[in-house]
């Protein structure tokens, strides 16, 4: 019932989805200027029963060869449930998991902060990318002759209709498909790394804005007996139907012609552009008749791998093993890494594979939103954490962060005792705050994480994170660990660095003084106000002299504390390793 189910929905959605070629809206366009196209043919004389005539011929949508199309379109809801799918699905994140491992293990930097131009850069990459690998594979398709004779199979239809387009073989799709999401995945990888931060295209049914726009504009055309270009300027830079419609002729001098799906540029740089001239004749199907050879469906499945098989029998067997293996072997290479180590930023396939990859370990931030000065915002030490916790992540391996916490024991809410004093400031209760850091840890613990770490960049907090991590301690089952990393905020060595610097203790300060200002200034230099650090209220809230804070100070205080993290974590590892040698003797 399931496979059923699939198969309805798979050949329903082509027409009800926006992410296939031929959703109704896409349909009702190309026919809107299939329409156009008739009224300037007839003029004035035009009526409604002519137009059905034009815009569906009984010599296309009953021939023969459309009925191929038809069956074909039919049969390849199960290839793609028991065959394509499978594979294509691993190439996206097979590649994601490959490139950002590679990154990874080569230490290639990132960026602190992403500039204005980089999602517009992005997206035009992957726009560009995508369509160019497109092109790519159809160019491979037509120019390596062992990959010729599954795309003939498109090739061979003798008249064309809007279904045509999925007439494409098995191999033809997984080739278009995998070079197509490797191509697309690798953009990705690369800006999420260099930038530090997960880059996305939004998509409207699996299309980008600029495919979707093209397939409005007539997409389905370009599969129709219906002629039309897009005039001389924008058919050097678009592949109209008309462009598509000759790439589709068996005449000698349309042979590779016009490969690309939305940028004719493409053909023009592989020097295989090809504009048609007016009224220039275009015969669809193979030269000498090739096409009767493809009479049925079955037909077009068998015959490109008997031809394949005549014409090279060891490039089909390694194709074969390729395709089949492809998705076992990427699987097997055991390379996942998840786009970001954030939790909230992931989905939840992605957390579930990333388990199952062993990223077993996961750390809980704290912050707060206090007052921090006049100089630093509210959110100082979200922004701090949020940093420090993927840093320790990413160097600890195997690791996510889960969301920061924002909401942190500040003082008295009534009365007004603590940081409360001041406006903006947000407060829970002790018992409040230890609740929710039990219950998030238990959370994490279902699902599977088999160490929970708790980082506080908050002195306020620490003492009620002792204590919520006693109480969750006391119901592990064997195998979890819950660790408190204090050590990151008490034992960080800051205070005495400073000190050996030169700095007094008065300078240096406690709260919002030169250590988390420059902190916040390394990682997130607009969230320290320079109209703050000049302020001469008396009642600051703040203490030291944190005008004099910068990003060369908040680089050392954020490493001391990274480092302090990952020396506990170690002691932590070895203590749990010697312990469990002493049980087992």
């Amino acid at each position: 019932m399931d496979i059923l189910n699939y198969i309805t929905d798979y050949l329903s959605g082509h027409f009800t989805v926006t992410g296939y070629r031929t959703y109704w809206l896409y349909l009702v366009s190309a026919a809107v200027i299939g329409f156009a196209v008739y009224l300037k043919t007839v003029k004035r004389d035009w009526s409604l029963s002519g137009a059905v005539k034009f815009l569906f011929p009984k010599e296309v949508y009953l021939h023969r060869s459309s009925f191929v199309d038809y069956g074909f379109f039919a049969i390849n809801a199960f290839l793609m449930l028991l065959l394509i799918s499978p594979i294509v699905r691993q190439l996206g994140p097979g590649t994601t998991s490959f490139l950002a491992g590679i990154l990874q293990d080569l230490g290639v930097p990132s960026m602190s902060g992403t500039p204005a131009w980089a999602p517009v850069v992005y997206f035009i990459a992957f726009v560009l990318v995508g369509d160019f690998m497109i092109f790519l594979s159809h160019w491979l398709q037509h120019r390596v002759p062992f990959l010729w004779q599954f795309h003939k199979v498109h090739h061979a239809a003798e008249v064309l209709n809007p279904l045509t387009v999925y007439r494409q073989h098995p191999m033809d799709l997984a080739l278009s498909s995998g070079m197509f999401l490797t191509g697309t995945a690798t953009v990705t990888v690369l800006f999420s790394h260099i930038f530090g931060e997960v880059f996305s295209v939004k998509l409207y049914g699996g299309l980008t804005a600029v495919t979707l726009l093209f397939y409005v504009f007539g997409y389905n055309l370009r599969h129709s007996h219906i002629r039309i270009g897009f005039g001389k300027t924008l058919d050097k830079w678009l592949v109209s139907p008309e462009q598509h419609q000759l790439h589709h002729s068996y005449v000698e001098a349309h042979w590779d012609k016009n490969m690309g799906l939305i940028f004719a540029v493409w053909d023009r740089l592989f020097r295989c552009h090809y504009l048609p001239a007016k009224d220039e004749e275009i015969k669809l199907g193979l030269p000498n008749d090739e096409h009767k050879e493809y009479s049925n469906p079955i037909a077009c499945y068998i015959v490109p791998f008997k031809k394949a098989f005549r014409f090279n029998k060891g490039a089909l067997a390694a194709w074969a093993v390729a395709m089949l293996g492809l998705s076992t072997a990427s699987m097997a290479a055991g390379r996942f890494a998840p786009p970001t180590l954030h939790l909230e930023d992931l989905t939840w396939t992605e957390v579930d594979q990333a388990l199952e990859e062993g990223y077993r370990a996961i750390i809980i931030p704290t912050g707060g939103t206090e007052q921090n000065g006049p100089h630093a915002i509210l959110g100082k030490h979200n922004k701090i954490i949020r940093h420090t916790a993927e840093e320790v992540a990413k160097r600890h391996g195997k690791t996510l962060v889960a969301p920061v916490m924002a909401y942190v024991p500040e003082g008295s809410i009534s009365p007004r005792r603590g940081h409360m004093r001041y406006a903006g400031t947000l407060s829970l209760r002790e018992e409040v705050f230890e609740m929710v850091l039990e219950d998030t840890a238990e959370s994490l613990f279902a699902h599977g994480f088999r160490t929970v770490y708790i980082l506080g960049d908050s002195g306020g907090s620490v003492a009620a994170q002792d204590r919520a991590t006693e109480v969750v301690r006391a119901d592990l089952e064997p195998g979890q660990r819950m660790i408190h990393l204090k050590d990151y905020y008490l034992e960080n060595g800051q205070v005495e660095h400073l000190l050996d610097e030169g700095y007094s203790r008065d300078a240096i300060g406690y709260h919002a003084g030169i250590r988390d200002t420059s902190e916040l200034v390394a990682v997130e230099p607009e969230a320290v106000r320079k109209t703050g650090l000049r302020s001469t209220r008396q009642d600051r809230g703040a203490t030291g002299a944190y005008w004099t804070a910068s990003p060369e100070i908040g680089e050392t205080m954020l490493e001391l504390k990274i480092e302090a993290a990952l020396a506990q974590i170690e002691r932590e590892e070895i203590a749990a390793t010697r312990q469990a040698k002493r049980a087992d003797d």
